[in-house]
């Protein structure tokens, strides 16, 4: 297992891989993290992942010695070699241009139509590595290549809740109204986050996602059942 320990201070350590968006990483942060959470449970406060970092928040202070200690142990639990158990969850997606402002953009900076990309976004399955920036906001790993593209110089003031969009080698979606530089391609119908609820968050890390493309009519049928409490999400 590849991975360095910092100490940022006396309750803040810091677990870091290699830079790159894997799941073989993610599998092994998962892994360390059920280790930790066996092991040292009384101890954390809290724990964060990241693409490739996991931190954790202490109740008791911790030294350099126990780092090295810690990390030892880490490098000593046997390779993984099957995957955790994840669900694939089907999310609906429109993505006409009404909703996907940067398709055209997209389009022409890639040289491939508004069709292939969506055919090229919405037949990959994403791994959930994390949630971060907003409540619900999915960071997900797995876009193709051909749609890798640069954050905007200049981020938007609004990007609307639902809102699926194009960052770097990520795609996600946004869970609320929010600025942000990300490329939109389509809109999500469905509440992502609701506070309302026991579990506000439906997928898990590690948990597979996989975009359908809809209809407009499709969109605000689907919305209206979300609004209401009523929309049932469909996993494999």
């Amino acid at each position: 297992m590849e991975v360095r320990i910092f100490r940022i201070h006396s309750k803040l350590i810091e677990l870091v891989w290699p830079k790159e968006i894997s799941s073989e990483t993610l599998m092994e942060q998962q892994q360390v993290r059920q280790f930790f959470e066996n092991e040292y449970s009384d101890g954390i406060r809290e724990i964060r992942m990241g693409f490739n970092t996991l931190s954790m928040k202490l109740r008791i202070e911790i030294t350099e010695e126990d780092c090295a200690d810690i990390l030892e142990e880490i490098k000593q639990l046997p390779k993984i070699l099957s995957t955790f158990s994840f669900k694939i969850w089907k999310i609906p997606v429109c993505y006409c241009t009404e909703f996907g402002r940067d398709l055209e953009n997209l389009s022409q900076l890639h040289q491939i139509s508004p069709d292939e990309i969506v055919k090229l976004h919405s037949e990959a399955f994403y791994t959930l590595h994390f949630y971060g920036f907003l409540p619900g906001f999915m960071y997900l790993g797995g876009l193709n290549q051909r749609l890798f593209t640069p954050r905007k110089k200049s981020p938007e003031r609004s990007m609307p809740e639902g809102t699926v969009a194009i960052g770097g080698q990520q795609t996600g979606i946004y869970p609320s109204e929010s600025p942000g530089g990300w490329h939109a391609i389509g809109k999500c119908p469905v509440r992502l986050f609701d506070i309302r609820k026991e579990i506000p968050v439906i997928p898990s890390v590690g948990d597979k996602i996989k975009f359908e493309p809809i209809s407009r009519d499709a969109f605000e049928d689907i919305r209206h059942l979300s609004n209401q409490g009523l929309y049932t999400w469909h996993h494999d």
